[in-house]
């Protein structure tokens, strides 16, 4: 399924609206040093899942994939070019305390939101919305369900 280049882009002005509002200010109107807004920052440090085609995969150096596409989209409403974002592998244990230490500036990846992680960090979305299933071989009747 493909979102239409307007969803994507109403997505990434909500999510972007929402970073801004939650970064980092010092009282004198300059933000943290990753806050790009007008490309403030040399560089925006975007985290994400290297292993999950569709969603963020690299490959060969390249990514690939929706969560990126959102990511792109993201930094350069932020005034960031696609050239100034640095991919940061961001495995599912590691998040929160990526952003806490200001190893990257967002994560943008299959991350649920849960209560545990908002007492943690800010959420500025869902951007795409996914149940879990169980999928077994069509042949294979010893699985009936989940229990």
């Amino acid at each position: 399924m493909r979102m239409s280049t307007f969803r994507i882009a109403a997505v990434a002005a909500a999510v972007a609206l929402t970073l801004t509002a939650c970064g980092g200010d010092d009282g004198n109107g300059n933000g943290d040093a990753g806050n790009g807004g007008n490309g403030g920052g040399e560089v925006i440090k975007i985290g994400s899942k290297f292993d999950q085609p569709g969603l963020g995969l690299q490959e060969g150096g390249e990514m690939s994939g929706y969560d990126v596409d959102v990511a792109i989209a993201v930094a350069e409403k932020l005034g960031y070019s696609e050239d100034q974002i640095e991919w940061h592998e961001s495995p599912t244990p590691q998040r929160e305390t990526m952003l806490e230490a200001g190893t990257v500036d967002m994560i943008v990846a299959t991350y649920s939101i849960t209560d545990s992680r908002k007492e943690r960090v800010d959420f500025a979305g869902p951007y795409l919305v996914a149940g879990q299933d169980l999928l077994v071989r069509t042949d294979d009747d010893s699985i009936n369900g989940p229990a």
